[in-house]
């Protein structure tokens, strides 16, 4: 299963999302049947590293986030105990 294709949600996946999408229109019936395996294959490995991308810049964010908040936590804690 794979999340919704839009193509604005996945910019880095637009020719994989097309070949899925087109294999689809081209085979209404044999895509049950395994038509659509290799361009199904090559769009969850394009997701897949998307998420790994994303899940590295999220985690990169967080970091920041939480030192800004350490660094306000040690600051509040400095004033309070002047």
């Amino acid at each position: 299963m794979h999340p919704h294709l839009a193509p604005h949600l996945h910019p880095s996946c637009q020719e994989a999302i097309l070949a899925l999408t087109a294999c689809h229109e081209d085979h209404p019936l044999a895509k049950f049947f395994g038509a659509c395996n290799a361009a199904k294959a090559a769009l969850d490995s394009c997701l897949a590293d998307e998420y790994l991308i994303r899940r590295e810049m999220n985690s990169e964010a967080a970091a920041e986030s939480n030192a800004r908040l350490r660094e306000r936590q040690r600051l509040e804690s400095d004033e309070q105990n002047m």
